[in-house]
């Protein structure tokens, strides 16, 4: 083992830093492309997706270059990148919009959105597997569905009416 190999970057830091957070912005955009819903549950194919992802992208972030500054460096600015996004998100009602989407109301009164629903690729089944989710079976009981940022569907259900 050589310790300049392990230290010593092949890379300048600005490189790597440039590197790391154009491909972490990019990766961004193409979960934000493929959506909320399919991103919320995990399944052993969005995990082997996620894996391939981070290797298909580690060369583009440090090349060739093994030395653990660039990797502490590269993971260093993907962290200080995620928490800037995230602490403007938080300041900026515009900037959340932006960033991590809109958040679409599904079902109003009881009736759905077909276009909402079609828009985020939700079916009606789907839908109503989420309400059951919830221990309700019937849109009649809802008075508002959401698709929210994390991908998970939230109701507002009806109150019953008070026995009289």
């Amino acid at each position: 083992m050589s310790w300049q190999e392990l230290w010593v970057p092949t890379w300048s830091p600005g490189t790597v830093i440039f590197r790391a957070a154009v491909v972490y912005l990019f990766v961004q955009l193409v979960f934000r492309c493929v959506g909320r819903k399919e991103l919320a549950r995990y399944s052993t194919f969005d995990i082997a997706v996620l894996f391939l992802i981070t290797v298909s992208v580690r060369q583009s972030i440090v090349g060739n270059d093994s030395s653990l500054t660039s990797a502490f460096l590269a993971l260093t600015t993907i962290v200080v990148v995620d928490w800037a996004l995230s602490y403007l998100s938080f300041r900026s009602p515009l900037a959340a919009r932006i960033l991590e989407g809109p958040i679409p109301k599904l079902v109003t009164d009881g009736r759905t959105d077909e276009r909402a629903l079609h828009r985020n690729r939700i079916s009606r089944e789907q839908l109503l597997a989420y309400l059951r989710e919830h221990g309700h079976t019937s849109l009649d009981e809802v008075a508002e569905a959401r698709l929210e940022r994390n991908g998970h569907v939230s109701f507002i259900f009806r109150r019953p009416p008070l026995p009289g």
